[in-house]
């Protein structure tokens, strides 16, 4: 910074005979862009006065005003805007009026911010046109822009003659402040008023029921914006698929898609991103390939959401082919997208490309994120004493953590089992001007809890400053499903079940507590009242990448063409690995059967068909990788050492918590998950 004000003092005294005007504004605006500091400020100040740029160039102004605001010095800021909004007036020979107020109003919501706007409405109250209708239209867009969605209320409810243009600034301005309710309620008492929206009024309207996840209020507006021909316009149309995309309905958003007679580039995002949100990356991926067939060329927005479908699925595949793809169209890599293809890489499991490229980025341009990210990568890939070192060099370099970090540093920690080191760095959060919140605690207790700490665990519940949340209590209770605690489980249930009655996870892992313990009525209870309630059970899931290709495997699974090969490889497999002292366990079968039919269901889990299709059709030289969507059972990962080792095959298995590296009859996990 000392740099930056020695080179502002040099070039402030030199006369600039050989610069161009436009070089003169570029040189002061960046000057004004980096000053941090209130003695170089007085320096600009003065060089832009006594050159005239001040009496000229309002852009300088306001921008005075705005650095001196940033600094502190509201003092000189106040006295800067009086003095010129005065000299101003007087210099034009007409006092301000109900023409020129807006304009002053207009800067203040766009650049000076809302303490000058009040000056500005206090002297429109002084001056007696507090009542004018352009004004009060102008007053309620400065404070709606500022933020003040209050004051602005108060001056809209006081207007004498209102139009479209002001309902829909206050249904804008509370949709983008996440007050959906609020807006909506506007809208309704707008049209109670004999007001009819415009198609801005329809976009602001459709986010906000977008906010709020309400199916049945997204069809009337879409039936509003079809009767009164607002669907034509783009935006709109892009709106409605937005909408009906966040309340879930993927369906009617792409039929929606389908029926526009214009699309942009927002338009195909939009349905991209609906596809991802709503667990549905192969349509996503699938769209987006005719995206690319189409007038509309993929942007860094549409990069981001297709990196995201790509992590979902876990497809390197796919992965390397988006990411080959940005670099040939030369498309813009920011921070987010580079951040977003690591994270992918990790969420794919090749964890070595994410470092290469963390390491290749030019440190300058590392964010936060960008360390958050590795962190991450290195504690799900059973890394964790990296993640700690990375940790410590992010402080060391400079770069403040914050409180993903240390979500990131509490999983990894969390994931090994390195108890003193989490405690430590939960202890160190304060130190670093971060406070805890409900996401470290669940952290915390998962933790402590997988580590068989669950009275400390609870008694970290109890000191939880605010209400516990699902998280908190959903770490709880999958400890006790671990260390088979039924007492303390049924307490984080029984907490669980008011908070979030609709989950079905928390039923079956309660049941799942109860079948360890041979408490089968109790069992029976829980199943019960989980059909009482018309929850179902999250179907197991797996899927494994052969080429281009995505291959599904579900429970006891004869929808694949290779279903057939797929059972008897696995049993083969069984009784290979038995030769050389594998014994299932029974344990993880949770109904009450008979132990050959238990055996029998373990044959067919997800991830052992989907193993089982890997070792039949992918090379004996590459990795055989597995996406589950449940947490891996302990009888599959027990199988899956005998088969890395018995057949020299390196498995990856990416379950809902993390990754787990087979090889040599070892997993990177160290049997602790």
């Amino acid at each position: 910074m000392e740099g930056l004000k020695n080179r502002a003092l040099h070039h402030l005294s030199q006369p600039h005979k050989g610069l161009l005007l436009p070089s003169l504004h570029h040189f002061y605006d960046h000057l004004l862009q980096c000053c941090t500091s209130l003695t170089t400020l007085k320096l600009i100040h003065s060089s832009l006065f006594t050159r005239g740029f001040l009496l000229h160039t309002p852009h300088f102004l306001a921008r005075l005003v705005i650095v001196y605001s940033k600094l502190g010095d509201l003092h000189s800021a106040r006295a800067l805007f009086d003095h010129h909004h005065q000299r101003h007036t007087q210099r034009m020979g007409v006092a301000a009026n109900n023409f020129t107020f807006p304009f002053v109003l207009k800067v203040c919501g766009s650049e000076l911010g809302v303490v000058f706007g009040k000056v500005v409405h206090g002297q429109v109250l002084r001056s007696g046109f507090a009542s004018g209708v352009f004004v009060e239209a102008a007053l309620v867009d400065m404070y709606a822009k500022c933020g003040e969605i209050g004051d602005a209320h108060e001056v809209f409810d006081r207007m004498s003659v209102r139009d479209v243009v002001c309902w829909t600034t206050m249904i804008t301005r509370y949709e983008q402040s996440e007050r959906p309710l609020e807006a909506l309620m506007l809208f309704r008492k707008m049209q109670e008023e004999g007001f009819l929206g415009d198609e801005i009024t329809t976009i602001s309207v459709a986010s906000a029921v977008g906010q709020l996840v309400d199916g049945r209020i997204a069809e009337s507006v879409h039936s509003y914006a079809v009767l009164n021909g607002f669907i034509g316009d783009v935006s709109v149309g892009n709106s409605i698929v937005g909408m009906y995309a966040k309340c879930g309905n993927v369906e009617r958003a792409r039929l929606v898609f389908d029926r526009m007679e214009e699309r942009d580039g927002i338009s195909w995002n939009a349905m991209l991103s609906g596809y991802t949100q709503n667990g549905q990356p192969t349509d996503a991926i699938s769209l987006f390939d005719q995206m690319q067939s189409s007038e509309c060329d993929p942007n860094p927005v549409t990069a981001l959401i297709m990196v995201s479908a790509c992590s979902y699925l876990g497809s390197m595949h796919l992965g390397r082919k988006l990411h080959n793809y940005a670099i040939s169209s030369k498309m813009e890599m920011d921070n987010n997208l580079r951040n977003a293809i690591m994270d992918m890489y990790v969420k794919c499991g090749d964890l070595d490309t994410a470092v290469e490229m963390f390491n290749n980025c030019d440190p300058g341009k590392r964010d936060v994120s960008s360390w958050n990210v590795l962190i991450s990568g290195y504690g799900v890939h059973g890394r964790a004493k990296e993640a700690l070192e990375l940790f410590s060099r992010m402080q060391m370099e400079g770069v403040e953590p914050n409180d993903i970090t240390f979500t990131s540093v509490l999983s990894a920690c969390t994931h090994a089992g390195l108890i003193d080191e989490g405690r430590k760095c939960f202890a160190d959060m304060t130190k670093l001007s971060v406070r805890p919140e409900m996401k470290h605690y669940a952290c915390m207790v998962d933790m402590l809890g997988r580590a068989g700490f669950l009275n400390e665990a609870f008694s970290l519940i109890k000191e939880i400053p605010s209400q516990p949340s699902d998280e908190v209590w959903g770490a709880l209770l999958l400890a006790c499903r671990i260390h088979r605690n039924t007492e303390l489980g049924e307490i984080a249930a029984n907490h669980l079940f008011q908070l979030d009655p609709e989950h079905t996870g928390y039923y079956v892992l309660m049941s799942n507590i109860y079948a360890a313990s041979n408490k089968w009525k109790e069992v029976e209870k829980v199943r019960q009242n989980i059909k009482s309630r018309g929850l179902k059970k999250p179907a197991a899931f797996s899927v494994i990448e052969f080429g281009t290709e995505v291959h599904g495997f579900h429970t006891a699974d004869n929808s694949s063409p290779y279903y057939r090969e797929v059972y008897r490889k696995v049993e083969s497999l069984a009784i290979e690995m038995k030769m050389v002292g594998y014994v299932p366990d029974l344990s993880c079968v949770l109904h009450d059967v008979e132990p050959e039919d238990k055996e029998h269901l373990l044959n067919y889990h997800t991830e052992k068909l989907a193993v089982a299709f890997g070792m039949m059709k992918i090379d004996q030289g590459m990795a055989i990788q597995v996406t589950k969507n449940l947490r891996i059972c302990r009888d599959c990962h027990w199988a899956f050492k005998f088969i890395s080792s018995l057949y020299s095959r390196k498995i990856i298995v990416r379950d809902a918590n993390r990754f787990h590296h087979f090889q040599g009859g070892i997993c990177s996990c160290g049997d602790y998950w």
